[in-house]
């Protein structure tokens, strides 16, 4: 594990900058508690000195001595200083014998570092007398002192501890998801190398990590299908497309060394060719479909409609293969889709119904409201697809033995499962014994499918 690799997890950033912030917002507090706490200390010992010098001052002079005189026979441990000055500058009583330099007299009270004159760090304050005498009191302030360098150590400390504890906290809740961001890149190597069934790693804690993992499974998921499509297509292809073309190629071989040929033998040939362009724009149109380029057609669009007019249009149909079809609506429903898209998803399900139901057969074209999803339903009474092949029948080109007889592509219901895709609505096959039941579910608002891993 690198510092440059931890730099680069937002949470470690995040925690960092957060611990900053707070470290500065400590050392603000904790500075401004010793400048208050040093100033008060301060200001309350040259009141106090203030108080002493002025009540020394107003003693007469012969009374003053014998003031400073008690006062110092009680100054046990020396924390008080008491001094008197002659007019000219020599010592007459008190426990500091010269005047310190700096100290002026009736000014401002002068903090004095220790020397031979006075071994403490004192608080001095000078007052000239009426007698021209010169009066020095102070106060050791070396517990003052020692007092600010407690408070001063706790303000580094305290901000180095922070800090630190900031960066430790950091780095141990960068580790999981580097981890996990690791092993995300591993299995995106292993994707890139071809292993396309290999997913993200995704944990319970619904995190971004987690719903960005979600969201490049689905998407590997699609990639997953649309590759498994594209082999069996072109697997599909090379076997169906190959029928056709190796008829039309006998019949010209045929005519090429005949004496004579027939429009029927040309109609054949080019029935043959019209099946095989057929077949490229079923693909082409998947392609289109899949591409998912297609929104500039969306409006709000009413499903009765799009009910009614495939009714109308495979009326005559249905009838002419002896098959009865009936529409039903029950609901009235509004979604967003493509009116032109939606309704050839319908009708290739509505052909398809009409297709394999066969004669005398009967299809249903509903919609209903189910939970307030409104949904289009194609069923009709034929013998049904089997549950192991529902999902594949959507697979370009599939096609059950059974239906191989049965006239058609097998891409019909890959088209509808492209339109749905495209709509992300949701496309179900169930049996509707006897048949098959195909439901269209149009929600007014569709989800949006990328989102629902980390929904």
């Amino acid at each position: 594990m690198r510092i440059s690799e931890l730099w680069r997890i937002t949470t470690f950033r995040l925690t960092l900058m957060y611990g900053i912030v707070f470290a500065l917002g400590v050392l603000a507090l904790l500075g401004m508690v010793y400048g208050e706490s040093a100033g008060y200390l301060t200001r309350r010992v040259d009141g106090i000195l203030r108080t002493e010098a002025e009540a020394l001052a107003a003693a007469p002079p012969p009374e003053l001595r014998r003031r400073i005189g008690e006062a110092l026979a009680l100054n046990g441990s020396q924390i008080n200083i008491y001094a008197l000055f002659a007019p000219d500058g020599h010592w007459i009583v008190g426990n500091m014998r010269v005047l310190p330099t700096g100290l002026l007299v009736n000014g401002q009270p002068l903090e004095s570092s220790p020397s031979n004159n006075l071994p403490v760090r004192a608080r001095l304050l000078a007052r000239r007398l009426p007698s021209g005498e010169e009066l020095v009191v102070g106060r050791d302030v070396s517990q003052l002192r020692e007092m600010k360098t407690i408070i001063f150590s706790a303000l580094l400390w305290s901000g180095v501890t922070i800090i630190l504890s900031g960066l430790a906290c950091g780095v141990a809740l960068s580790l999981g998801p580097l981890k996990r961001l690791q092993l995300m890149q591993s299995a995106a190597r292993e994707i890139a190398a071809g292993d396309l069934k290999r997913r993200m790693p995704a944990g319970q804690k619904r995190d971004e990590l987690d719903m960005f993992a979600g969201t490049v499974n689905f998407m590997m998921d699609e990639v997953e299908r649309l590759m498994s499509e594209v082999k069996g297509a072109t697997e599909t292809i090379a076997h169906d497309l190959r029928t056709p073309l190796t008829r039309a190629r006998a019949q010209l071989h045929r005519i090429q060394y005949a004496q004579a040929y027939s429009a029927q033998d040309v109609a054949g040939i080019v029935n043959e060719i019209d099946a095989v362009l057929e077949r490229f724009r079923a693909l082409l149109r998947i392609s289109e479909l899949e591409a998912r380029g297609r929104h500039a057609g969306f409006s709000k669009v009413e499903l009765a409609d799009i009910v009614q007019q495939a009714v109308d249009l495979y009326q005559p149909l249905a009838e002419a293969r002896g098959v009865t079809l009936m529409g039903q609506v029950d609901a009235s429903a509004q979604t967003e889709a493509d009116a032109k898209l939606l309704f050839e998803a319908v009708s290739n399900l509505v052909d398809n119904a009409i297709k394999f139901s066969g004669a005398h057969g009967v299809v249903w074209i509903a919609l209903r409201s189910r939970a307030g999803v409104p949904e289009i339903v194609v069923e009709d009474n034929g013998p049904g697809i089997p549950a192991g092949e529902r999902a594949a029948v959507l697979q370009r080109f599939y096609r059950g033995e059974r239906d191989r007889l049965i006239e058609g592509s097998g891409l019909g219901l890959s088209i509808v499962a492209a339109i749905v895709r495209l709509h992300r609505f949701d496309l179900t096959l169930q049996d509707a014994q006897p048949g098959v039941r195909a439901v269209i579910a149009c929600p007014s608002k569709p989800t949006d499918r990328p989102g629902r891993p980390d929904a």
